[in-house]
């Protein structure tokens, strides 16, 4: 029997529900679409929180060392992998899921204000069991005067 055109179209369905499985992956969720509460920092630089265990549907308690996710550039932080920027930003704490620090902007140049959104696309992400920096790919900075936001840098 030969294709035809239309039992090709009969096809589509299934492969576009293969296909949406592959994106939702329910092992990989953002800080800011999961259910997590009792969201903190300590140390400046230890993000804890409560979250719904992504594909157990329990309650579990996630630890990050944020140094691993953010740099401070010239006052501003930056998601980079193992950028360390605890070691010249202080008073960091969370608000919401926003993480705000003042860091410094080198010496003699004073410190600026930071407030960074964890929530956002692909910043932290909730797996199986641990909290990851999310992937840099895709992330820019805002234009000069807007709130501290990321690039790749």
């Amino acid at each position: 029997m030969k294709p035809t055109f239309a039992s090709t179209l009969a096809f589509l369905p299934i492969l576009t529900i293969v296909s949406a499985f592959e994106v939702s992956d329910v092992y990989k969720k953002t800080l800011g679409n999961s259910d997590c509460s009792r969201i903190s920092l300590t140390k400046g630089h230890i993000l804890h929180a409560t979250c719904i265990n992504p594909g157990y549907g329990t309650l579990y308690d996630f630890n990050l060392d944020l140094n691993g996710c953010f740099a401070n550039y010239l006052g501003t932080l930056n998601h980079v992998t193992n950028g360390g920027f605890a070691a010249s930003c202080s008073s960091c704490h969370v608000s919401g899921t926003k993480l705000v620090c003042e860091c410094s902007a080198g010496r003699g140049r004073g410190t600026k204000h930071n407030e960074v959104e964890l929530a956002d696309w692909n910043v932290i992400q909730v797996n199986d069991e641990s909290l990851t920096c999310g992937s840099t790919a895709g992330i820019e900075k805002r234009a000069a005067g807007a709130q501290a936001r990321f690039f790749v840098a």
